[in-house]
């Protein structure tokens, strides 16, 4: 059974000139998915957000990968470890954990990211950025 490793990115939107339009700088989002294609990584999906595009990337996960990945979340998320009946139903199980912790964890960062932004808001008048 394949195990993939996930990756989330944003690109946010630019401001064309001073009053023009949003825009996603496509060179950048190229030259992004191109230095994480040569790192393994395959763009699965990109879906058009408030803020800007957000891709998903995958590409398997190694055995070193899964250590890695897969035990610290498991631990800072306080998750029970699976009984170890049998392997498969351990895995479907770390599957589902897995996807239920990576949301959440999603969800904290996106929270993060909202509350920047709402701070940066804070400092602006006009577009004019106060320091």
């Amino acid at each position: 059974m394949i195990h993939w490793q996930y990756r989330t990115i944003v690109f946010e939107f630019q401001k064309d000139g001073l009053l023009g339009d949003r825009i996603i700088d496509d060179e950048g989002v190229e030259k992004t998915l191109n230095e994480q294609g040569s790192n393994g990584w395959e763009l699965v999906s990109a879906t058009m957000i408030q803020d800007g595009l957000l891709t998903l990337l995958k590409r398997p996960a190694t055995e070193t990968d899964m250590h890695i990945s897969i035990d610290p979340v498991r631990q800072s998320a306080n998750v029970e470890q699976p009984p170890s009946h049998t392997a498969s139903k351990e895995r479907v199980t770390s599957a589902k954990s897995l996807q239920q912790q990576e949301k959440a964890y999603i969800e904290g960062l996106e929270r993060q990211r909202k509350q920047a932004m709402e701070q940066r808001e804070q400092c602006l008048v006009g577009e004019i950025r106060i320091r």
